[in-house]
Order: structure tokens, then C-alpha cells, then sequence
């Protein structure tokens, strides 16, 4: 254990949270918090950066596989009805139904936006 009778008083203190608490003067000036690297881009607000290019990608495909899975288990799920219901589980339908109809909205959206972005 360290004590300042040891010879170590400055790690004696550090580890009971006595020593000083470090200045910014130690280590240099801090720099302002609005400075920038030697060579960087200095951005003021939202409106100076350029507006990001649109994703070639639609998201018709993986909605509509999402779609078709949630009717799939949903299918499944009504040949063991009656385990689903005597088990408890009966939300597991419910929640098969909830997706596909959520996937119809959801395909709707998708295949819409891109007339939408013209």
C-alpha cells in the first residue's frame, strides 16, 4: 500500500483522489473548440454541406420478401391452430397477420416514392 510514509506521496495521494487535478496549461493551450486541422474544410451549419447522393436502391425487393414471409407463416401457422391455441401462443397468428398487413403498407410506400421524387 501506498502512504506518504513510504516514499511514494504523490501516488499515495493520486489513489486516495488528492493529488491536483490537471490544468490545460500543463499539456499546452488548448486549441478553440471551433479550430480546425491545417488543410480541413470548415463546415458552419447544415446548410453548407452538400446534399447526399439518393441510394440506387428502392427497397421493393426486401419489402416484398419481408411480405411474402409474413404470409408464409402466417399460412403455416394455421395448419397447427389448434397446438397454437391450446399452447397459449396464439399471438404468433396474430403477429404473422400484423406483418403481412404491415408489409402491404409498407410495399405501397416503397413503390410509391420514387414517382414521388420526380
Amino acid at each position: 500500500m501506498n502512504s506518504p510514509a513510504s516514499g511514494d506521496g504523490a501516488a499515495g495521494d493520486s489513489a486516495r483522489g488528492n493529488a491536483a487535478p490537471a490544468t490545460p496549461d500543463a499539456a499546452g493551450p488548448v486549441p478553440p473548440a471551433h479550430a480546425s486541422p491545417v488543410g480541413a474544410s470548415r463546415v458552419d451549419t447544415i446548410d453548407d454541406l452538400p446534399a447526399p447522393e439518393p441510394l440506387p436502391y428502392d427497397g421493393v425487393a426486401s419489402v416484398a420478401v419481408g411480405t411474402v414471409l409474413w404470409a408464409l407463416a402466417a399460412v403455416v401457422m394455421l395448419f397447427f391452430l389448434d397446438d397454437l391455441r391450446d399452447d397459449g401462443h396464439l399471438w404468433w397468428l396474430a403477429t404473422a397477420i400484423c406483418g403481412f398487413v404491415l408489409g402491404l403498407a409498407g410495399l405501397w410506400i416503397v413503390v410509391r416514392r420514387p414517382s414521388r421524387l420526380r
